[in-house]
């Protein structure tokens, strides 16, 4: 497996348990999160945000590809190519979730809903583009 697969594969991962649980509490605790003043639902956020970027720095470190020489190994055309591929579907995604919450939501709902769906949308992206760079590394590119 290519360490820019298994980097994906790590990140996918990772973007599926955080948000998960952040969610899950958000949900199922919802008088208890309403109930705290901005500082702390700022810090609520801030900690699950905070160990995404500690799990990508991490994971980025490890599983980082190096040649006999211990230099990094630069990406080539198939890499650059399931990248960009990647990168526009995911960009999709991302301008679909913000639309929605920058055109609609603003009309309809406000505060933390508004935050939060900025979040999945955000989440749903780096989901689309992680599980795009997995299958192209998994079945090809095909133009």
């Amino acid at each position: 497996m290519l360490s820019r697969e298994r980097f994906a594969w790590v990140w996918l991962t990772a973007l599926a348990v955080v948000f998960a649980l952040y969610f899950a509490y958000v949900s199922v605790n919802a008088d208890a999160v309403a109930a705290l003043h901005m500082g702390q639902r700022i810090g609520l956020l801030a900690m699950a945000l905070g160990a995404l970027g500690i799990i990508a720095a991490v994971a980025y470190l490890v599983t980082r590809e190096r040649d006999e020489e211990g230099r990094l190994v630069p990406a080539d055309e198939r890499d650059r190519r399931i990248e960009a591929r990647a990168s526009m579907y995911a960009y999709y995604v991302l301008m679909a979730g913000i639309i929605l919450v920058g055109c609609v939501m603003p009309f309809t709902t406000g505060g933390w809903t508004i935050v939060h769906t900025t979040l999945l949308a955000i989440a749903a992206s780096e989901f689309v583009h992680s599980g795009l760079i997995i299958h192209g590394y998994r079945r090809g590119l095909r133009v």
